[in-house]
């Protein structure tokens, strides 16, 4: 919700009744208000073009998952006006059926000489950008989480932020889809240990929203099939029950633009998935805004249609959808390693009441779970407003994070 939350603090800043001019040739079929235009001139002021190093080969040589097509020095990205280096990686994932695709993302190390064993790795999941290729983290100057990934560089570690397939590069990105996110996640970490030298074997998982469900999908596999050197997982408000998300923000003044983002991500995953049957014809007159436009535009351009002005009588039964939104819950079986959960109280998409849900049933799993949560703290960040859960709870993110790589034990808070 970054684009989202500049967008608002723009129009305040400028004033309740401002007028903000529409982008030279961009005719909309939708209605985009002043909102929607301030939020849309904020996504190209951070936007980096997307140049052919995110194109993969075609055709697309078989190749394991992981394996580095190709990587790139840059030094585009800067957060409150600080640079930070970073090389882009592209490289074989897989797909939610298992098919080959090339996904984008990039890798970030502290200054100085790399210690003895390596940089320890942080991997970060990242929240919900929009569906299309110019919504990837890094085609965005400030790598949408570029604040909270500068707090572990100056702690002393490396950053791997996958894009997730379908951001940056070629196709659409299956927004939901759990197991696509977590070998997205899992193979971008293969790929940059070929793409940069000096990274430690031993890593942790950081996932919000959208990215916290992707990483208690990885800790979910980990158990199955694990990647060595997982020392354990941060998870901040997770959109872990998909049908809950869905349901609540479909009802919620402000948040509709993420049921079609999620409906759209489920086509992608299923083109047999009738989006008639889900959206209003007015939410389809809108969806055109999910391909070229990212949050904060989309949230801007359905903040007028909740409820039955949104979505269809009966949308949560289809068939199709209503497998898709089951089969990609996560956050319902047993998790390795220890699991750091944190929500804030105040947080208005992903509420306390659902991640009370998740820490339960990961307890009832036998999961290790230290859950705390954060009065006050909302989803994202707001400046002059509120603050989110990865800005409040940083400093307890970074202490876990440094417990684990010194193996000191973790806290649970099951009983």
């Amino acid at each position: 919700m970054k684009l989202v939350r500049k967008a608002v603090a723009a129009l305040l800043a400028a004033g309740a009744a401002v007028m903000v001019a529409a982008v030279p040739g961009q005719a909309d079929a939708y209605p985009c208000d002043a909102w929607c235009q301030a939020a849309r001139q904020q996504q190209q002021a951070n936007a980096l073009p997307r140049t052919a190093f995110y194109d993969a080969p075609d055709p697309l040589r078989w190749a394991p998952p992981g394996t580095l097509i190709r990587k790139q020095a840059t030094t585009d990205y800067v957060t409150a006006g600080r640079a930070l280096p970073a090389s882009r990686v592209l490289y074989h994932s897989r797909t939610g059926d298992g098919r080959d695709v090339a996904a984008s993302g990039v890798v970030l190390v502290p200054a100085g000489a790399t210690p003895k064993g390596g940089w320890p790795v942080v991997v970060d999941a990242h929240g919900a950008s929009g569906l299309g290729r110019n919504c990837a983290p890094s085609l965005m100057r400030d790598l949408y989480h570029g604040d909270q990934l500068a707090r572990f560089l100056d702690s002393g570690y490396a950053v791997v932020a996958p894009d997730y397939a379908g951001l940056g590069t070629d196709g659409r990105h299956a927004l939901g889809d759990r197991t696509a996110a977590a070998n997205d996640v899992i193979y971008a970490l293969r790929s940059a240990r070929q793409a940069v030298p000096g990274l430690s074997q031993r890593w942790v998982l950081w996932g919000h929203s959208q990215g916290g469900a992707a990483a208690l999908s990885v800790a979910e596999r980990q158990l199955r099939r694990p990647e060595p050197g997982y020392l354990g997982a941060v998870v901040t408000s997770p959109a872990a029950d998909l049908t809950q998300i869905v349901e609540h923000a479909a009802t919620q003044p402000g948040l509709g633009g993420f049921v079609p983002l999620i409906a759209a991500g489920a086509k992608t995953a299923d083109p047999r998935l009738p989006l008639d049957r889900l959206l209003t014809p007015q939410a389809l007159d809108r969806l055109d805004v999910t391909r070229t436009d990212c949050l904060g535009v989309i949230g801007a351009v359905y903040t007028d249609l909740t409820g039955p002005d949104l979505v269809q009588p009966g949308y949560l039964t289809e068939p199709r959808f209503a497998r898709y939104l089951a089969d990609n819950t996560t956050g319902q079986a047993q998790v390795a390693g220890p699991l750091l959960l944190l929500q804030g109280e105040a947080d208005p998409l992903v509420t306390k009441a659902m991640t009370d849900q998740v820490a339960a049933t990961l307890c009832r799993t036998g999961s290790h779970v230290d859950y705390r949560t954060y009065p006050g703290l909302v989803h994202d960040t707001y400046p002059g407003q509120s603050t989110g859960i990865d800005d409040g709870a940083m400093p307890d993110i970074l202490a876990w994070t440094a417990d684990r790589f010194h193996g000191s034990p973790a806290a649970t808070t099951c009983a």
